[in-house]
């Protein structure tokens, strides 16, 4: 994947070295160069830059100015200030133009790639996010299209509202809050869009920008702890939401504040009976098909479930991993054939799903610390 780079400085030596002491088209990057404001404002425009390195004092159009211009052309831009000594404290400043990071001159190439991989690093990382919201946000249309519930839910599956960027969303941490937050958390998280909404010359459509972003994330968040979309369509006051009246923010904030303390009861007490209603159904099957040579990643088939989601899971429910408990209930069943039977020990590695018997010989005496034949031989001093 290549990403644009624009390098803005008015200075020709000092916009040659950026664009020459780094091998940009080798680190993923096509180059684009401008020798002032109005000039990279135009490659913008032209271009899809993804990436803007700039100084800040030029001719014609400042750095500051290009950079709230080029704003106007794309959200997802990332942007890097650069600037002398004298500037340094206006270029901190420059953070509510949204500039991602900034270098004071003179600076080493190194530490130019690095801050541009860091901008790079966070397209990437927006865009999987967007992706994954898409792939989400498809399946809550789905849900409501089966459901036959468009009409009550045009707003969260119209193309024009998720076009837009995220709204107010960017400023909370959302899954901090629902996942380990209390219920004054989430009352304080809502006080705080409240009164972000209030700084915003808001209309119906924009409060359902905000709306929509809102489901769309909490959906992300309980969609990793395995519900459906039908999980959270259920906990939605579709009527009240129906009849909400943009201009009334108390309103808004009671509905808010509902709706998000049912997702906070539904992540805080159902997935642990859930859970734990997994893990026991596992272990039966264990218990029931241990011979059979179980796998965790035909578990995680079984359960509709990642492996690595599935593992962790059933270490925080039991306190061991899958296969230290699946060991134990295969060895405590050898312990009991060794103890009980006269089979060979070729005929209990069979019994239990060893297709070796030198292999389980190996395994047992690793766990036990004795051959088959030793424990057997020795069984009434044990």
């Amino acid at each position: 994947m290549s990403f644009n780079l624009l390098l803005v400085d008015d200075e020709k030596p000092i916009r040659e070295k950026l664009i020459n002491n780094t091998d940009w088209e080798k680190e993923g990057y096509q180059i684009f160069a401008a020798a002032n404001g109005e000039q990279a404002l135009k490659i913008i425009k032209e271009k899809g830059i993804d990436i803007l390195v700039t100084d800040i004092q030029m001719p014609k159009l400042s750095g500051m100015n290009l950079i709230e211009k080029a704003r106007k052309s794309g959200d997802h831009l990332k942007v890097i200030v650069i600037s002398g000594f004298a500037e340094f404290e206006y270029a901190q400043k420059s953070i509510r133009f949204g500039v991602n990071d900034y270098l004071l001159k003179p600076f080493r190439s190194k530490k130019l790639l690095q801050v541009v991989n860091k901008a790079r690093d966070e397209l990437i990382k927006e865009k999987n996010n967007e992706q994954r919201l898409a792939v989400l946000r498809g399946e809550i249309s789905s849900y409501i299209n089966q459901n036959k519930l468009n009409t009550i839910y045009n707003w969260l599956i119209d193309d024009q509202f998720f076009q837009h960027q995220s709204l107010i969303m960017d400023r909370i941490d959302l899954n901090a809050v629902l996942k380990r937050g209390s219920k004054e958390d989430i009352l304080n998280t809502v006080n705080k869009i409240i009164v972000e909404l209030q700084g915003v010359d808001l209309n119906k459509e924009k409060l359902y920008v905000v709306l929509n972003n809102l489901i769309l994330e909490s959906f992300k968040i309980i969609k990793d702890l395995d519900y459906e979309a039908e999980d959270l369509m259920k906990i939605i006051d579709k009527d009240r939401i129906e009849k909400i009246n943009h201009d009334d923010l108390k309103e808004i904030g009671i509905i808010l504040k509902e709706f998000l303390l049912r997702l906070h009861d539904l992540i805080s007490f159902n997935p642990g009976d859930k859970n734990a209603e997994i893990i026991s159904e596992m272990k039966e099957y264990v218990a029931a098909n241990y011979q059979d040579g179980i796998t965790l990643s035909e578990m995680a088939r079984k359960f509709n479930l990642s492996a690595g989601h599935l593992s962790n899971l059933f270490h925080e429910e039991s306190g061991e991993s899958f296969s230290e408990y699946l060991n134990m209930i295969r060895l405590n069943k050898a312990k009991e054939l060794l103890k009980t039977t006269d089979d060979k020990i070729y005929q209990i590695a069979d019994q239990l799903g060893f297709n070796d018997a030198y292999y389980f010989s190996s395994w047992f005496k690793k766990l036990v610390g004795a051959s088959p034949t030793t424990y057997r031989d020795n069984i009434n001093l044990l």
